[in-house]
């Protein structure tokens, strides 16, 4: 049994009340931890292999292109805008066939030319046909209607008028259905477009919201963790400051030897000192050297972050104006199918014509365009995120190469570690082990020493040590600071190894790069651009068939013999 022991012992049988026993340093145990794997999700992959029309669909040509490693980049843009400029160039033929159709007029193609107006069959002839045959002498009755009622056979013939009239009749109940159909379809298509408005806040920009808010939270969570440990690594330095301060003061006031006897205890006493002398000072270059660059790499990384996320509030506000411009487009749709009701029931003036051609239609249409250009941008940022979330811990490491020289620790190999799912053991790990090890020899020898002395009475340490009272109580004190130092800086040390296991931040990034971006975000982006799509389809098919929201155009002599011909119609049909 060595002496400490004995002391120790002895402290604890009571026989040295004054006596502080002290508690062993703690030792680091790593933690087991496996990361979550990453498989992209069958939305990702579809628009993966969407076409790009020969250019590639790999997101690292973007990447180097923009990094200036390479000039790939207007190729990849090329293939992501290729199928929206399709899109825009079906929708730029189909806005021309509506303006050809205008252009055209009622009288070439109907109802799509935008106004609804009864078919001119011409005036009613009272001239009689020459068939060829003597002229036979008509006998009109006086009741057109009991004629009509009659089931008796006669040879009397209804005049051409009459005739004109039934046609007239039969021609207006069919062009009823026709304006009951552009009706219906108008009115449809205005339902499908508030409907898939709705879709486009409920399923696209809230699924989308949530991964920016994702993300946001994730980045803040790094950035705590980042400047946790930041104070941990402050703390480290600090204790290191004090752990040599305090035995510098304690060497001034025992007269500078710190302990002078020559028995046993006294010189393992000694032996400690000159030890942990040269240990400390190789301790505080080291601890100066590496863990001052750590806590600035990551003050440097932290910035980084803050950037991005400062990004991110660009991407707020512009989804922010989309909701704005699909809730607008609603409103109108709104307003155009209440003229659409007032203009079947005949209702027509000042009011209706100037609101619906000065203010709803143009703005209308403005609005349109707007939600056709952002349906264009969300499938190219659909397309873009669907590429690089078929790799994303490859991509993120390329680009976070590119900023490899703006690190001075082993900080950046960690951040390869987390993002590359804790596969690849990082190679400044071996300096963290080099420093652990450094700082736990010298912790050692320190914490020894501060036991045995901490073990003795100051009766005991004047004798062993050959001190005064005053000096053999600075002794005492001392090491009662020294081994709070030394117990500091071994918490503060092992808490930094433990936050920078694979445990801390690879669910954070895989938080906010896997679940955020490439499952939420595309996801979202997908449902917007799907429901902007359709949005932007519909409204088109209004456009088409908007003669349904203006009243029926009928010729005055129309207007005077509609209510015959649809009498006799009825009539004859019996």
């Amino acid at each position: 049994m060595n002496m400490q022991q004995q002391i120790v012992d002895a402290s604890n049988m009571g026989l040295f009340p004054e006596v502080q026993v002290f508690h062993p340093l703690e030792q680091y145990n790593a933690t087991p931890f496996t990361p979550k794997p990453y498989d992209a999700t069958n939305n990702v992959v579809d628009q993966h292999h969407f076409p790009r029309f020969g250019h590639t669909n790999n997101f690292e040509a973007l990447t180097s292109g923009l990094m200036g490693s390479s000039d790939t980049a207007s190729g990849y843009i090329t293939g992501i805008c290729a199928g929206a400029m399709l899109i825009f160039g079906v929708a730029l033929v189909w806005f021309m066939i509506i303006v050809g159709l205008k252009i055209a007029g009622q009288k070439r193609v109907g109802f799509l030319a935008g106004r609804l107006e009864y078919p001119d069959v011409g005036p009613a002839s009272n001239e009689v046909e020459d068939s060829g045959t003597l002229p036979v002498i008509e006998e009109e009755p006086e009741d057109i209607e009991s004629l009509l009622d009659s089931e008796v056979s006669s040879p009397l013939i209804i005049s051409d008028n009459i005739y004109n009239e039934l046609e007239r009749a039969k021609q207006e109940k069919k062009f009823n259905r026709k304006v009951l159909a552009a009706r219906v379809i108008f009115v449809l298509s205005g339902l499908c477009v508030i409907v898939a408005s709705i879709l486009f806040y409920a399923k696209g920009v809230t699924a989308f919201q949530k991964s920016l808010d994702s993300v946001h939270g994730g980045l803040e969570l790094v950035q705590q963790t980042a400047y946790d440990a930041i104070n941990i690594t402050s703390n480290v330095l600090n204790e290191k400051d004090t752990l040599l301060g305090e035995l510098k003061r304690t060497t001034r006031e025992t007269g500078g030897g710190l302990c002078n006897g020559n028995g046993s205890i006294a010189t393992r006493i000694k032996n400690d000192v000159a030890e942990f002398t040269s240990d400390i000072e190789d301790l505080s270059s080291m601890i100066d050297d590496n863990i001052a660059a750590f806590g600035n790499d990551l003050r440097h990384f932290v910035a980084l972050t803050e950037e991005v996320d400062d990004k991110l509030k660009y991407a707020a506000i512009f989804f922010y104006i989309a909701v704005s411009i699909s809730v607008l487009i609603i409103v109108l749709i709104v307003a155009m199918l209440v003229v659409t009701y007032f203009s079947a029931k005949g209702v027509s003036n000042c009011c209706t014509k100037f609101t619906t051609n000065a203010i709803l239609w143009p703005v209308f249409i403005f609005f349109l365009v707007l939600a056709w250009i952002f349906a264009l941008l969300f499938l190219v940022t659909s397309l873009a995120g669907s590429d690089f979330c078929v790799k994303p811990d490859q991509i993120v490491e390329g680009v976070l190469r590119q900023y490899e020289d703006q690190f001075n620790s082993v900080i950046f190999e960690y951040i390869m570690y987390y993002i590359s799912g804790c596969k690849i053991k990082p190679a400044g790990e071996s300096q963290i082990e080099a420093i652990s090890t450094q700082i736990g020899d010298t912790l050692d020898t320190v914490h020894d020493f501060s036991e045995i002395i901490g073990a003795m009475s100051l009766g005991t340490l004047e004798t062993e040590c050959g001190l005064g009272l005053s000096a053999a109580t600075a002794l005492e004190g001392g090491s009662e600071l020294l081994h709070e130092a030394t117990h500091s800086i071994s918490r503060g040390w092992i808490e930094l190894r433990h936050m920078l296991e694979c445990k801390t931040f690879n669910p954070i990034y895989t938080t906010f790069a896997h679940d955020a971006i490439c499952v939420e975000g595309v996801d979202g982006l997908t449902w917007l651009f799907s429901t902007s799509f359709a949005m932007f389809l519909f409204a088109m098919i209004m456009i088409m068939f908007r003669a349904g929201l203006y009243p029926v155009k009928r010729p005055p002599a129309q207007a005077e013999n509609s209510g015959v011909a649809t009498s006799l119609l009825s009539k004859s049909g019996n």
